[in-house]
């Protein structure tokens, strides 16, 4: 129950409750310094929301050689354009392990991930794969699974 008076009017977006977990983007990381990535996509591409919104989404390590990584560190990642706010602070929380020419999952952007995209600097190719797996993470999920759901990947390094 809200704390409201009668007479207020509730106007509520629902797009990113109701689709986000239907898309992720998967991104290369192109360089390593730190725990800073920097990537093929950024704040100019499908990842905006990731930017400037405050929240905090799911990421996972794709490597390409298939092994499970383990443990936890906080990374920020900077996108491909060489702007000053082509910057997503995170944190992203991936295996310390991550390195150059590994591919990064990043869930929950369905809601506005391509439409918010533009083309900066020469930027804003996308090739689009479906799959049908589960989400990442998902508010329908059952409480007594894990939230990230387990899948594998098989890449190659480009």
């Amino acid at each position: 129950e809200l704390a409201v008076k009668d007479s207020c009017e509730l106007l509520c977006e629902p797009g990113r409750a109701l689709v986000a977990e239907a898309e992720s983007v998967i991104v290369r990381v192109d360089a390593r310094r730190g725990n800073a990535l920097y990537v093929n996509d950024g704040a100019f591409g499908t990842l905006f929301d990731a930017a400037y919104s405050g929240f905090r989404f799911p990421a996972r390590l794709i490597e390409a050689t298939g092994a499970k990584a383990r443990g936890e560190a906080e990374f920020s990642l900077y996108g491909p354009t060489c702007d000053s706010s082509d910057f997503l602070p995170g944190p992203f929380m991936l295996p310390p392990s991550v390195q150059e020419g590994d591919y990064i999952e990043i869930g929950q952007i369905g809601a506005y991930g391509r439409v918010l995209a533009n083309r900066f600097n020469g930027f804003g190719e996308y090739d689009e794969v479906v799959l049908t797996d589960e989400p990442m993470l998902s508010m329908y999920a059952d409480p007594e699974q894990p939230a990230l759901a387990d899948i594998s990947w098989k890449t190659a390094r480009a």
